[in-house]
């Protein structure tokens, strides 16, 4: 995902995580649903569920970046938002 190794995959209507880098699997004691969660080993996050209405795939991204101070906050938004548009292209979701 946007050339980061992606760490884990959860699978919440299984109850599983498991750690693609060791191949360690755990149990995810929450309620079940049909999500299913990728994430790289920055922390980059991709979750994809259907959609209730429609039938399609919905897509949340959540990324993140260290924040030094709060005056470059602005920097690192716009970083942030082109690292989801490589994403979005990458999955060739526009």
């Amino acid at each position: 995902i946007d050339g980061e190794k992606v760490e884990s995959f959860s699978d919440y209507q299984a109850s599983t995580r498991k750690n693609l880098i060791t191949g360690k699997e755990t149990n995810i004691n929450l309620p079940k649903s049909n999500v299913l969660i990728y994430q790289t080993v920055s922390g980059t996050r991709i979750a994809a569920r259907p959609s209730g209405t429609e039938p399609k795939i919905k897509f949340y991204f959540s990324v993140n970046s260290p924040l030094k101070s709060k005056e470059n906050a602005l920097t690192v938004e716009k970083a942030l938002d082109a690292k989801i548009q490589k994403i979005i292209k990458e999955m060739k979701l526009n």
